[in-house]
């Protein structure tokens, strides 16, 4: 490893740590008190059929949110983004293996902690994911398991390894439909590589079982009519579905993290401080397949819904993006191109690039006011700060700003008050004061003015208060 590689490893690691910092600052919202009121009132698998009767198919995802709210929700957001961290940098560590030869663990510790940097950093939703409980046990485990599932099918020849991989698949399929989706095209993959592979066979025949007990549970039958009229327009889907992804895909090629990490991983490769392993195959039966998975998140919601995915759904997106543009990135000639961009220090042209592509963005789409690229190039200073700020998709400036501002310390104080207004209800509308500031990398999703709305309802039955109510405007 180079200097600059350990002092990017260096300052990934603070920014993480930072990271579960802000956890600390973070508290249970929305659909948290209502699984953890089903808890209180069905028990555990009272509530885990209330739910795949009532409302949807998932299964895993319910099971971990059910089970984790036998502990004090409060604690809960404290604990479950250090395991998060933990997790992917463990699932990154072991799927590094199947692309690398005969590398250090250095490497592979420099090759998974860069990863996940990169995909806190540019998820769609950072705040759904890590400060969300409900949206981390929908989408979190799964993704990870996913890794997982990739860094070990091609030991398949194992009896060991196969029934692991089944009870994992089965987890993923019943965390969220996104998951168990990409779960199935990649069995089917597999299977294609090796179609006299009994055991690849076992596996898809056991993952479509599982996905049928989700597709058609009495839940989907419920939740269907709530989407009548709107779902299930096929090409209204492909093109908004398209739009979507195009403007995730803008976002995310201006991250220039991204960037640093492509020339670095182009250098030490050129420089034989380890080697790639890419596929054995033709680049376009690769990069169709990554794309076609990365189109699933947003397209599965908007074709079964008729609305827009929610950022959380679209996270497994850049994981898959982040894949693609490294597999791209080292493919020999573009490797190469990476490597004399970095030994003949013309880095600075496509930096100027992609500036001036941000600044384009800038004056397209800065809401309220367009000031236009030539403001920007009048003060190249707030084009700096705007770019950093608000595109890339760069979640660490949030996570450092919200803590440097403040901005954390006032939503906690807020939240602190809110304890205590709780602590001494004497009966009776309990009336809360509205956060004045929130921080942009916390899940925040407040009660309503009217007691009777179900966010409202769902927060005094937990705290056994009779009704509650924001303060009005």
């Amino acid at each position: 490893m180079t200097k600059i590689s350990k002092l990017i490893v260096i300052f990934e690691v603070f920014s993480l740590f930072l990271l579960i910092v802000l956890s600390f600052f973070a508290y249970p919202q929305a659909d948290d008190f209502g699984f953890a009121n089903s808890l209180n009132n069905l028990g555990w698998l009272g509530s885990q059929i209330h739910w795949y009767k009532s409302w949807f198919g998932r299964f895993s995802s319910t099971m971990l949110i059910i089970s984790g709210s036998y502990l004090d929700l409060r604690m809960l957001c404290k604990i479950f983004p250090v395991l998060t961290v933990a997790g992917y940098f463990f699932a990154f560590y072991l799927v590094s293996d199947k692309f690398f030869d005969n590398v250090t663990k250095k490497i592979r510790v420099f090759s998974a902690m860069t990863m996940l940097f990169l995909y806190v950093c540019m998820m769609p939703s950072l705040s759904q994911e890590f400060f969300w409980f409900t949206g981390w046990a929908t989408y979190a485990p799964a993704q990870m398991g996913i890794l997982v599932f990739i860094s070990k099918i091609n030991s398949i020849q194992e009896n060991k390894v196969v029934f692991l991989l089944i009870l994992l698949g089965i987890f993923i399929i019943g965390s969220n439909e996104v998951a168990m989706l990409i779960l199935l095209f990649l069995t089917f993959a597999a299977l294609l590589k090796d179609y006299k592979n009994k055991r690849l066979w076992l596996l898809l025949a056991v993952f479509a079982a599982f996905s049928l007990i989700v597709v058609f549970s009495p839940g989907n039958a419920v939740r269907s009519p709530l989407f009548a009229g709107k779902s299930h327009e096929l090409l209204f889907s492909l093109a908004a579905s398209s739009g979507m992804l195009l403007t995730l895909v803008f976002l995310w090629i201006l991250n220039p993290f991204l960037w640093i990490a492509i020339f670095e991983f182009a250098y030490l490769v050129e420089k034989s401080y380890f080697k790639i392993s890419l596929p054995e195959t033709k680049p376009v039966f690769v990069v169709l397949p990554l794309i076609f998975l990365m189109f699933l998140a947003p397209f599965t919601h908007f074709y079964s819904t008729g609305v827009p995915a929610p950022a959380r759904t679209l996270n497994v997106s850049c994981l898959i993006f982040l894949f693609l543009v490294f597999y791209l990135a080292n493919l020999s000639k573009i490797r190469k191109f990476l490597f004399f961009i970095v030994q003949k220090r013309v880095i600075v042209f496509p930096v100027f690039v992609l500036w001036i592509a941000a600044n384009l963005y800038l004056s397209a789409f800065e809401l309220p006011e367009k000031r236009g690229m030539s403001f920007y190039l009048k003060n190249p200073l707030e084009a700096l700060n705007w770019s950093v700020a608000n595109y890339g998709q760069n979640n660490f400036y949030h996570v450092y700003d919200d803590l440097l501002s403040g901005r954390a310390a006032d939503y906690r104080r807020t939240m602190l008050k809110r304890e205590g207004q709780i602590r001494n209800y004497d009966g009776g509308l309990l009336c809360i004061e509205k956060p004045q500031t929130v921080p942009k990398s916390i899940f925040y999703k407040d009660f309503s003015v009217d007691p009777l709305k179900s966010e409202n309802k769902g927060f005094a039955e937990y705290h056994n208060l009779e009704k509650v109510a924001v303060c009005g405007d």
